[in-house]
């Protein structure tokens, strides 16, 4: 099974602010939470103190997220993470 590069992770974080970015435009108490949990994650697969090895709880946790994102470009934007930081079997 090959390993996650780490540009992988630094791609998905940028999906990730971009639909943070885009969640920001829209109603700012209505997106409040789910921008928090996007924030969490891009902490997690940016370098620093926070990186995760694995992502995969990033990846079940986004999936979620999406499920829940009423503005198609941000959740487009999080799926595109997720595919990025998925494992490549």
């Amino acid at each position: 099974m090959p390993k996650l590069q780490r540009s992988d992770y630094d791609q998905a974080a940028r999906y990730l602010q971009n639909a943070n970015e885009l969640l920001e435009r829209a109603a700012a108490a209505q997106t409040r939470v789910l921008r928090g949990i996007i924030d969490l994650a891009i902490c997690r697969l940016s370098p620093g103190d926070h990186f995760v090895g694995d992502a995969a709880a990033e990846i079940t946790v986004l999936r979620q997220v999406a499920e829940r994102v009423s503005i198609a470009d941000a959740r487009t934007e999080i799926l595109k993470a997720v595919a990025v930081s998925r494992d490549r079997a």
